[in-house]
């Protein structure tokens, strides 16, 4: 019998998934409006703090400039005290830093104690605008070592101060033994050991040392007399005696004092040779010159 070929069946195409088609309802215009609103709430809540805070600057500001600058009958310090203190403490107008130029021997610490206000304690905190830079100077000039000062106020925050420092001249011995630095105008610097400062001529026999540093600011005329001088000695207010470094003294007039110290460059003052036979010479009388000898000296043969 003939083979008969088998019908395969048709495959059926896969059935089509049935999507849903979801219809969004149109907002109405109110309902638009408070979507809107709930989106933008927290952006617009940090805006109004911020613009709170913009504001309370402000106003704050605009009373500090009405106090300082209005009317014509106050000063501006009059004008400056008058701003409420919270007011400039708001805006952070208060001394957070103190800079320091100049000044070798000086301490950040005894800038800072200078500066600090017996009532309100230190400047650290305080209210930048309301300090005075005048009264602030005049404190730190008031310490020894500073022969100038300067202060500035940088706003929003810091103090800077500069200062120049009395320069070391010579060492003064007062009556009780204790040694000082002191300057050219003899204004005590601070209090020193007396090892320090060997190389410096010792002013002594005075509560009032300028005397002493005007007679040394006139033997720096003789730089060979000045460089031997160990130090001055002012006798009853009024002359000098001058002490070398090898023990010679040499005793000089009240009026002359150039003429005398004329003869003891000639005399080559100072040196072993004087110093070695010699206690002392005296050249208060302008003709004549008197001298003590040494009780141990040598005869002359």
């Amino acid at each position: 019998m003939p083979k008969v070929a088998k019908k395969t069946p048709a495959k059926k195409a896969p059935a089509r998934k049935r999507t849903t088609r979801v219809q969004r309802r149109k907002m109405g215009f109110m309902e638009s409006i408070g979507h809107k609103l709930d989106q933008q709430a927290p952006l617009a809540a940090a805006r109004a703090i911020d613009f709170g805070y913009i504001a309370l600057v402000a106003v704050a500001a605009g009373a500090i400039l009405i106090a300082v600058f209005g009317g014509k009958a106050a000063s501006l310090p009059e004008r400056l005290a008058a701003v409420p203190e919270n007011s400039i403490r708001s805006l952070g107008l208060n001394v957070m830093r103190v800079t320091v130029k100049g000044g070798e021997t000086l301490t950040t610490r005894d800038i800072m104690a200078a500066l600090r206000d017996p009532r309100q304690g230190s400047v650290i905190g305080r209210p930048l605008p309301l300090l005075s830079a005048a009264e602030l100077r005049g404190r730190i000039e008031a310490i020894g070592a500073v022969e100038a000062a300067s202060v500035t106020k940088l706003l929003p925050d810091t103090l800077h101060i500069s200062i120049i420092e009395r320069p070391v001249k010579a060492l003064y011995q007062d009556e009780d033994g204790v040694f000082y630095v002191i300057d050219q105008e003899g204004v005590v610097i601070r209090r020193v050991d007396a090892t320090d400062h060997t190389d410096l001529p010792v002013v002594s026999g005075t509560k009032e040392p300028k005397l002493a540093m005007d007679f040394l600011a006139e033997l720096r005329g003789f730089p060979v007399l000045y460089e031997r001088a160990a130090g001055v000695t002012v006798i009853g207010g009024r002359r000098m005696d001058l002490r070398f470094k090898n023990g010679f003294l040499a005793k000089l007039p009240e009026e002359g004092v150039d003429a005398a110290l004329a003869r003891l460059d000639s005399l080559d003052a100072g040196t072993g040779s004087l110093a070695s036979n010699l206690d002392y010479i005296d050249l208060r009388d302008p003709d004549f010159a008197y001298y003590k000898p040494k009780a141990d000296a040598k005869k002359a043969p």
